[in-house]
């Protein structure tokens, strides 16, 4: 009888991880892609605004229609390294970046030179429909209203903002590669807040890119801990949420992108927590690098300055033979922290970072540090009693800094 109700209790488990699994593989099959095939497809027609001379180009390309108007245009800044050095003898076989910037933002110019004086073709396009003065294009789509993100769901597919933005980045992304000057193996995406946002769906819908870097934006935004973002879902009928969800949600997409990533973002950041942030991270089944802080503001300027980034980039889309450090096992046995680290140059600062409050509002949360300590390739530590979320940050000879992803303990938590 004994060894009957073994069988049994086996067969259960059996079947229900089997159909676990199969949940989870239907759930990540799903593409939800609105827009078709026709996204990576478009090379959109395109015309040059600015002067000939000009060290960053300023363009308009076709997008998608908007209500009644059957071709929308978009404003963007283009540059090379070529063009800001006025030598087009650099611009051959070179890696591109788009950049995408986020809600309140704009086409950035300044953010178009940093990333060419990097080396790089770089596109930086507007994604509320307006040109270089900030007034609305004629043909402009939608703006980013905040509101609108979430209650024009129920409008026509074509007056979405989500939409329009997710074209914009795809169509962007075709026209950089159609330019003789990129090598069409090495371009990478990053996005600040909101595009941080778009550059998770873009990279899991746009397999054509190598990397990504989304700053502070992420995924699950029906998370319950997700209190900003969960309260304007809330203001919406359920049918309405449902469908914002499968239609738009970072979650859906992100499992299937082939690009590494690099997640950058503020532990105490108002917008996406890290709750919803490790929820995003943990879809992605490449090999992901952090840049975890505590109390970094929210912001534009902020989101762009992590020095991490180019190096990143520069790793995978210049073959650059350094590359950020990284944690290759992280054994958490009871208090005792022990990580092994992946790493060219050598570790010469290791912290643990953690916070003991356990209010809703991540980012109230007080955060302390405490010294870890460092053999060679091994980083140890002593996790204190009553910690309920903590990371440990490296810091290279280079002056690089990376995290460990977060560690929730749930124990700890109310």
């Amino acid at each position: 009888m004994r060894l009957i109700k073994v069988l049994i209790l086996f067969t259960a488990i059996i079947i229900l991880s089997f159909s676990s699994t199969i949940i989870q593989a239907q759930r990540k099959s799903v593409s939800n892609n609105i827009w078709g095939k026709k996204l990576l497809t478009t090379i959109p027609k395109y015309r040059i605004i600015s002067d000939d001379t000009a060290s960053i180009k300023e363009l308009i390309y076709e997008s998608v229609g908007y209500g009644d108007i059957p071709k929308t245009e978009v404003f963007a800044y283009y540059a090379t390294p070529g063009s800001i050095h006025h030598n087009p003898s650099l611009d051959k076989q070179l890696p591109a970046i788009v950049f995408v910037h986020g809600g309140g933002g704009k086409a950035f110019r300044e953010f178009a030179y940093l990333w060419a004086n990097r080396g790089y073709a770089v596109i930086a396009m507007d994604l509320a429909g307006n040109g270089k003065d900030g007034k609305h294009l004629a043909l402009g789509g939608p703006d980013q209203d905040p509101r609108k993100k979430f209650t024009n769901i129920d409008s026509p597919l074509n007056q979405q903002w989500v939409y329009h933005a997710v074209y914009n980045v795809a169509l962007a992304h075709s026209l950089l590669l159609s330019f003789k000057e990129i090598d069409k193996n090495k371009t990478g995406i990053t996005g600040i807040s909101w595009g941080g946002f778009l550059t998770c769906i873009s990279a899991g819908l746009d397999n054509r890119y190598k990397a990504a870097a989304p700053v502070y934006g992420c995924g699950y935004y029906f998370d319950t801990v997700g209190l900003n973002y969960r309260a304007a879902l809330n203001k919406l009928s359920q049918p309405s949420a449902e469908r914002w969800i499968k239609q738009y949600d970072p979650s859906n997409f992100i499992g299937q992108s082939k690009a590494k990533f690099l997640w950058i973002t503020g532990a105490k950041d108002q917008h996406f927590n890290p709750s919803m942030f490790s929820r995003t991270y943990n879809e992605v089944l490449s090999q992901s690098i952090f840049r975890l802080i505590p109390d970094m503001p929210h912001g534009h300027y902020e989101g762009a300055k992590p020095e991490e980034i180019a190096a990143f980039m520069n790793h995978y889309l210049r073959n650059d033979p350094y590359h950020l450090p990284y944690f290759e096992s992280i054994n958490n046995n009871s208090n005792n922290i022990t990580t092994t680290v992946n790493t060219i140059e050598p570790i010469i600062e290791a912290t643990l970072c953690y916070t003991k409050d356990s209010t809703t509002k991540f980012e109230k949360r007080v955060w302390n540090t405490l010294p870890a300590h460092i053999s060679n390739q091994t980083i140890t530590a002593q996790l204190p009693e009553g910690v309920t979320l903590w990371m440990i940050d490296i810091k290279d000879a280079k002056g690089m800094i990376v995290s460990s992803k977060y560690f929730f303990n749930s124990s700890n938590s109310k």
